[in-house]
């Protein structure tokens, strides 16, 4: 919620700056003519700029549903490999593995998903304790139609697992942040340019307008990020699999 004010206030206190200056310091006799072209101007520069901001906030929604529908298959594709594990018929034989996958699945929660809420790369440390669930699996019977059934889990949650940090790591690039700020200023230097005999009611509606451009770019920015902020994805099925794991005990 801070950024949401911060973004507001920024935009807000821009707009009523610009007016009051606009106000205090430029002198014209605007005519009744004025009034219309900047109001045309403004209606058509604000629809398109309308467009453009429809465009890249349904862009990053799509973006950050596919990074929740990701992080799900991800998840059920991690608790069938601890069902494959957990009920192999032979416990002795997968103790081993049953440990190296509990330590990633621990690994998983404490660190991978706070490195990504602080939009940090994944480490060489991350990238080890999932290839030991690998090592730990080569060592037993490849022949095993259950190992093979393992492996096939294994190899599909490495996948998704890629495409987790794809989606941590991907961001709206700047030649589109570039025409979005851009196009702001313009919308706001032309509510500024419109003559009102009340700059009370100017100052009032820039600001409100201005408001509302950083809620819009606040929403770009939480949806951009899809594993940070309140909306934030969570390992809810790694936090199933030590639910899952407490219950078995």
């Amino acid at each position: 919620m801070l950024l949401l004010l911060i973004l507001v206030v920024f935009f807000s206190m821009l707009s009523i700056a610009a007016t009051w200056l606009f106000k205090k310091y430029v002198r014209f006799t605007a005519g009744r003519s004025h009034n219309e072209f900047v109001g045309y101007i403004f209606g058509a520069i604000g629809g398109l700029y309308g467009l453009l901001l429809g465009f890249v906030v349904f862009l990053v929604w799509d973006a950050f549903n596919d990074a929740q529908t990701n992080a799900n298959r991800e998840g059920s594709l991690a608790k069938g490999l601890y069902r494959d594990i957990k009920y192999y018929p032979d416990p002795a034989k997968t103790d081993r593995l049953m440990k190296a996958y509990m330590s990633y699945v621990h690994h998983v929660i404490d660190h991978e998903f706070k490195h990504m809420e602080q939009m940090q790369p994944f480490s060489k440390e991350d990238r080890t304790e999932f290839n030991s669930v690998f090592k730990t699996m080569e060592a037993m019977d490849a022949g095993d139609p259950r190992v093979v059934q393992m492996f096939h889990h294994l190899n599909e949650l490495a996948t998704y697992r890629a495409l987790r940090q794809l989606d941590a790591s991907s961001e709206t690039p700047v030649t589109i942040w570039v025409p979005l700020i851009l196009g702001a200023l313009i919308v706001l230097l032309l509510a500024t340019l419109i003559d009102l005999e009340s700059i009370g009611l100017h100052i009032t509606v820039n600001a409100l307008l201005g408001g509302f451009i950083g809620m819009i770019f606040y929403i770009i920015i939480i949806l951009d990020h899809p594993f940070t902020g309140q909306m934030k994805i969570e390992p809810e099925e790694y936090n199933n699999i030590l639910t899952m794991a407490r219950e078995d005990e």
